[in-house]
């Protein structure tokens, strides 16, 4: 998005967040309402997203009227090697 993988933003409450731009998630479940207001990508709303196993805040599912991607907090993701088993911190 916007030409780069990594972005650093800061929310309304302050915190900065460095976050991935992903066109997939596995495991990952955007939910709750849909927000256009404070949304770091122009023409996109945001739901956060979360872990789908453990429920942990892994950042935001944003979505416009054709396309949508994770953005997701790099500091909260866990790499996994091939055959690995999906675990959470």
């Amino acid at each position: 998005m916007g030409g780069a993988h990594e972005h650093s933003f800061v929310n309304p409450h302050g915190f900065l967040y460095r976050i991935g731009c992903f066109a997939q998630a596995p495991g990952c479940v955007s939910r709750g309402e849909e927000h256009g207001e404070y949304s770091w990508f122009a023409g996109f709303t945001w739901q956060i997203a979360h872990c789908g196993r453990c429920d942990a805040h892994l950042g935001w599912g944003f979505r416009s009227s054709d396309r949508g991607f994770h953005g997701l907090v790099l500091d909260r993701l866990v790499e996994q090697g091939s055959g690995e088993a999906g675990r959470c911190r």
